[in-house]
């Protein structure tokens, strides 16, 4: 079978390896795009509310959930504003602030499944090229 039937075959977003690579570059920009969108989250919340007891922030662990909620004066610690901990925060809240912080949750949510979806085809068209370089390689050595 040819290598352009096996794009065919399994039915890819892309025909050949150059399109392989622009999705990949696309994957990129859209990375950035979506971090910026999450700073300006978070500095849209930390400027709204200075003196918060939480805030939505970035966690650079290799979890497909960068964007979580963080408590004030506790570095690592991460909350769900939904669970347990995060409906009591929310209880103490006046309604108006309540609403808006549940407007942010919702935004997190959207980011974070757009950051997720774009990092894991990211990961694995990466890995993806990388073998059929190797290939590739071999490939020619065995000429």
């Amino acid at each position: 079978m040819s290598k352009a039937n096996l794009f065919r075959e399994f039915n890819l977003p892309f025909g050949n390896l150059h399109e392989a690579r622009s999705r990949l570059a696309e994957l990129e920009q859209r990375r950035e795009m979506l971090q910026r969108q999450g700073r300006e989250m978070t500095r849209e919340f930390r400027e709204r509310y200075p003196t918060a007891p939480a805030y939505p922030a970035k966690y650079s662990d290799r979890t497909l959930t960068g964007w979580r909620w963080r408590r004030a004066r506790h570095r690592a610690v991460s909350f769900d504003l939904l669970g347990e901990a995060g409906r009591e925060l929310l209880d103490a809240l006046p309604d108006p602030v309540r609403r808006q912080w549940l407007d942010f949750e919702r935004r997190r949510l959207f980011l974070n499944l757009a950051l997720a979806l774009a990092d894991y085809e990211r990961l694995r068209l990466r890995d993806f090229l990388a073998h059929v370089e190797r290939l590739r390689e071999l490939e020619r050595a065995g000429q």
